[in-house]
């Protein structure tokens, strides 16, 4: 996966890069449901400064709504998932009156950093987790997907990159193209 900030760019939008995972070792017949947690990664708001990213005070820590996306093809069996997981559905955004209920939206803050984890948990066919087996949980993290949550762009050059390579930025090939390029 490259690293690019994550954008959240108004109300709700898909997450870019998306996160895509290859795993091994599930039992192919159990089923597993597969979700993805995104945590606070360091205790402190972030800014673009001097070409860079630096830190510059304590992060809020509390924004209310998901911080969970299950995946919507869990549950699930171990043979399905094995074949490959990838999140391309998960929204972001800013709106901290987002509904708690709607599940496929993470409620970030801006300028704050984020390390997204990957859940497998064993499920009985119709979804239902055994909370007595914490056994059953696997929790994976990835540093490399660690990112900085942002409303806009501070580079120019990672606008442009987002426009040429995002699927979701048709609006700006479309329409801002020309304010980018020489």
């Amino acid at each position: 996966m490259k690293r690019t900030p994550m954008s959240l760019l108004g109300n709700q939008r898909h997450m870019f890069s998306f996160l895509s995972f290859n795993i091994n070792g599930l039992n192919p017949a159990t089923h597993y449901n597969a979700f993805i947690e995104v945590v606070l990664a360091y205790p402190n708001h972030w800014r673009f400064q001097g070409g860079k990213w630096v830190t510059c005070g304590k992060a809020d820590n509390n924004t209310q709504g998901n911080k969970m996306y299950v995946h919507p093809e869990s549950p699930n069996t171990g043979s399905h998932w094995m074949r490959q997981i990838s999140f391309g559905k998960l929204k972001l955004t800013n709106n901290k009156d987002a509904k708690n209920n709607n599940t496929q939206m993470i409620v970030l803050q801006s300028l704050h950093k984020y390390q997204p984890r990957l859940h497998i948990v064993e499920v009985t066919e119709d979804g239902v987790e055994d909370l007595n087996e914490p056994s059953k949980t696997q929790t994976f993290t990835f540093s490399e997907t660690q990112f900085i949550a942002v409303t806009t762009y501070q580079n120019t050059y990672i606008t442009q990159l987002k426009i040429d390579h995002n699927p979701f930025a048709k609006d700006f090939r479309d329409n801002y193209v020309h304010c980018f390029r020489k």
